[in-house]
């Protein structure tokens, strides 16, 4: 079914994909060709209204004849106009359908990138807008017209054969300045639809550097390297274009050249009686409809070659998004988080950034994960999470493969603090519930276990205040303090928390202690990054990484933290290596 409301899905519930989603068009596309063939039948009532007037009622000079045949006239031009009314809602509502499912592919597909290589563009979405709008707009009926002008040329044959010549011809000639416009235009088109994205991309780059940009002074870099971008795009645009509309022009030439000919070669038949006066001024009326979808194919073809050049960067990043995760409910964990053997080699890379480590974090325990720069701590935490898929070994929650988990489902039993604290364009209740219609009630809960109730009751509209409001500016601590209530609302039974203290003040990192005290309390599984003796302190075990090498695990109960800190790894008794 193609509806707004449903998801385009397999029978067996699973999304479709890029193909699957447009191969769901095609009933659609059916119906809009069905509707063509009436609107090409209902255009020949004029020329056939013109022959009778001409042939018949001047000739009998009957007025209730050509009133009868007025009436029949105007009920099929109503007809026809109907008819291209439902034709134009049904390409809308196909555009509208399109556009949502090609945001379910191109959204997953977008986030999966920018997970892979940290691109975070979002040209795909352009790319799907791009997409909706060709089905929407008049591209499509317009061809679908032309595959019924034979119609026309059969019409013309039985005026007389020299008119359906002439026309045939100039459809043949009409045809060939198509196949040429695409042999002449693609590349440069699709090359300056490329060079333009590139030069966009070169500007969301400065966007989300801004600050680096200003404070070091590259302004004037970044827009020399759009401006370089950009002047490719426009000179492959402007040599695609003037080859174009070259071809455009030609063809609305050679459509003119037709119909004088026509009317040369139809006043010659009526001087041989050939033909009555009212079949010229008929074919005349056919002649310009039967072409008149060749020569609009060609001057809109740089909207056909860009919503091909979107569906074939669609088709480039669909292998980006998440693969499918298993969607049977999953209880509530209670058990253990187990990593088992975990391996991870980075996409391009060869050598692995987590090498083999195993561990068993039981529920209430806090395990401290400590190491230099590019130790593969982070890597760890992200796989934990199931962000990333291990490349051999895995990482269970109670006996659960986490990447293999439902992506929802195991939000609502986990909460993760990244080192960069990302915030949506929403408001802060919104934040902290994670997008969701939670109770309020559950969202100040969090807002008090981060103790950043009292920060949002002097924010200028409380909860409902917009993050992207010119009017106030929140600081880092102040982020992080509103990311830590994200990732513990809803009582999470994993916790992992990369570097979360490392923006906070004094009274920032006691409410951080005072968060992992109370999820510790409710059984939750903790995972601290973070080189801090306030919070290796409250460990239960720390793991040392080194080289993605687990090369020590201790026990902070035995000896504790701050001392193992302060002398150093080769401190730790041998029993805890």
């Amino acid at each position: 079914m193609i509806g707004p409301r449903g998801a385009a899905t397999a029978s067996d519930g699973i999304p479709l994909g890029l193909n699957g989603t447009l191969a769901r068009c095609v009933p659609a596309l059916l119906i809009s060709l069905l509707i063509s063939l009436f609107v090409t039948l209902s255009v020949l009532a004029v020329p056939i209204y013109m022959m009778q007037v001409y042939d018949r009622v001047l000739t009998s000079r009957s007025i209730p004849t050509l009133i009868w045949l007025t009436v029949v006239v105007v009920g099929a031009l109503v007809v026809h106009g109907v008819l291209q009314l439902s034709r134009s809602l049904v390409h809308q509502r196909l555009g509208e359908w399109l556009g949502e499912r090609l945001g379910e592919v191109a959204i997953p597909a977008t986030v999966g990138r920018a997970l892979r290589d940290g691109n975070g563009s979002t040209q795909s979405l352009r790319d799907a807008n791009e997409v909706r709008s060709f089905f929407a707009g008049r591209s499509l009926p317009t061809a679908m017209e032309m595959l019924w002008t034979p119609l026309f040329f059969i019409v013309l044959f039985l005026l007389h054969p020299a008119y359906g010549l002439i026309a045939v011809g100039g459809a043949a000639m009409l045809a060939a300045l198509g196949i040429l416009n695409e042999v002449v235009s693609h590349r440069s088109l699709v090359s300056a639809s490329d060079a333009s994205v590139r030069a966009h991309q070169h500007i969301g780059s400065a966007v989300r550097n801004a600050e680096i940009v200003e404070a070091m002074g590259l302004i004037d870099r970044i827009v020399a390297r759009w401006r370089q971008a950009n002047a490719e795009a426009a000179v492959m645009a402007r040599r695609g274009h003037l080859r174009s509309e070259a071809i455009s022009a030609s063809s609305r030439s050679l459509r003119l050249s037709l119909q004088v000919l026509l009317i040369a070669v139809g006043a010659a038949l009526i001087i041989e009686r050939a033909v009555g006066p009212g079949t010229l001024f008929a074919a005349m009326i056919i002649l310009g409809r039967a072409l008149a979808p060749y020569e609009q194919l060609i001057d809109g073809w740089r909207q056909w070659l860009s919503a091909w050049a979107a569906v074939r960067r669609l088709r480039g990043i669909e292998a980006d998004a998440a693969p499918a995760r298993s969607t049977m409910g999953m209880a509530r964990p209670s058990g253990p988080l187990e990593i088992d053997r975990l391996v991870y080699v980075p996409p391009g890379a060869s050598r692995p950034t987590i090498r083999g480590v195993s561990l068993v974090v039981e529920p209430g325990e806090v395990l401290a994960i400590m190491g230099p720069s590019g130790a593969g701590k982070s890597t760890l935490a992200r796989l934990i999470m199931g962000v990333w898929k291990p490349t051999s070994g895995a990482v269970r929650l109670d006996g659960q493969d986490v990447h293999q988990w439902d992506r929802a489902a195991f939000g609502s039993v986990s909460g993760y603090l990244p080192q960069q604290v990302g915030l949506f364009d929403a408001t802060i209740a919104e934040n902290i519930a994670r997008l969701t219609e939670a109770a309020p009630e559950d969202v100040v809960n969090a807002a008090r276990r981060a103790d950043v109730h009292g920060l949002i009751g002097r924010l200028p509209y409380g909860y409902d205040t917009e993050i992207t409001d010119p009017g106030f500016l929140l600081t880092g601590g102040q982020r992080q303090r509103i990311g830590l209530a994200r990732a513990l609302f809803g009582e999470p039974r994993l916790l992992v928390l990369d570097e979360p203290d490392a923006n906070l003040d004094q009274a920032g990192s006691e409410a951080l202690l005072s968060a992992i005290a109370w999820a510790r309390s409710t059984g939750a599984i903790i995972i601290l990054i973070s080189h801090r003796n306030t919070l290796l302190s409250i460990a239960d075990r720390i793991l040392e990484l080194r080289d993605g090498v687990a090369v020590r695990v201790a026990d902070a109960v035995t000896e504790p933290v701050p001392e193992i800190v302060r002398r150093g790894p080769a401190a730790l008794p041998a029993g805890r290596r």
